[in-house]
């Protein structure tokens, strides 16, 4: 059984932080078993790409870790090295400190930039599932840029429906002083069990190379 109206309005999606904060973080509790619901599949995917094209010990940055999905996806995929977690939510940010996936936790909102994180801190960085949140995507994935090293590695998702309407097949090109090589999928199943998602809404994976 499927839980059709608590979280319906993830289809429409929400730019507000304070609300998405909140929302996350009475869901906390509830989320991974409610994702399972869901067949979601993103962080297996994405921490897979990443793996791919990165070596085990890279020091990674997972944005918008919530409960630490992405976090055991990128362990179960083979990274070693030390993986540090960004939320906007306090209560998805307790239940992530129990994964043991983690080396650091903390609190940062998007919408602030630039966040509190010296350049080049980061050998790659993989934010899985939080842009549909984030209306300045340029802003957002030139932050990216600065906190990952030069050839290090930026794996985004974002659901297809917004990858058109925000433009990022052109963002990209705007993107060429700091990007080098880009990596789109086709649009992939997302939360195919979930009744406003289902196969109306898929999800494309992006990986960008830090010039």
């Amino acid at each position: 059984m499927h839980d059709t109206g608590e979280h319906d309005w993830l289809k429409q999606g929400s730019t507000s932080s304070g609300e998405v904060r909140k929302t996350y973080d009475n869901w906390a509790a509830s989320y991974d078993k409610t994702l399972e619901s869901w067949n979601y599949r993103a962080p297996t995917h994405a921490a897979g790409l990443l793996r791919a094209a990165m070596p085990a010990r890279s020091v990674l940055l997972d944005v918008g870790c919530g409960t630490g999905l992405t976090g055991l996806a990128l362990r179960a995929a083979g990274f070693a090295g030390p993986i540090d977690g960004i939320d906007l939510s306090p209560a998805s940010l307790r239940e992530s400190g129990k994964q043991g996936v983690y080396r650091t936790l903390t609190a940062m909102d998007l919408q602030t930039l630039p966040l509190p994180i010296n350049d080049d801190a980061y050998d790659a960085l993989i934010c899985v599932g939080v842009l549909t949140y984030i209306p300045d995507s340029e802003g957002v994935l030139r932050e990216f840029a600065r906190l990952v090293g030069s050839g290090g590695r930026v794996l985004i998702t974002q659901r297809d429906d917004l990858f058109l309407e925000r433009g990022y097949s052109a963002l990209f090109g705007d993107l060429a002083d700091v990007v080098g090589d880009i990596t789109v999928t086709d649009p992939l199943p997302y939360l195919p069990d979930n009744p406003d998602f289902g196969t109306e809404i898929n999800v494309i994976y992006a990986m960008m190379t830090i010039s």
